[in-house]
């Protein structure tokens, strides 16, 4: 299901991220929620973000062949 899209015209960077966890993402998560990112750095900047609102953020494993399988 698709809840929380939005369109950017500009490159998306650790604060552009943040932003759209901030007031598109959590305001439309219904329900406490487990998110699963990359690595991205600045993916781990949102960790507290979503944390205060009672959701919880994991990292896929940097080598996760069995869901990159061009990496393995």
């Amino acid at each position: 299901m698709l809840f929380a899209l939005d369109y950017f015209e500009k490159n998306i960077n650790g604060d552009v991220f943040y932003d759209w966890c901030k007031y598109t993402l959590i305001p439309n998560l219904r329900t406490k929620c487990v998110i699963v990112m990359d690595n991205a750095s600045f993916h781990k900047r949102v960790r507290r973000l979503l944390n205060r609102h009672g959701h919880r953020l994991l990292f896929l494993s940097p080598s996760s062949t069995d869901l990159n399988p061009e990496r393995g």
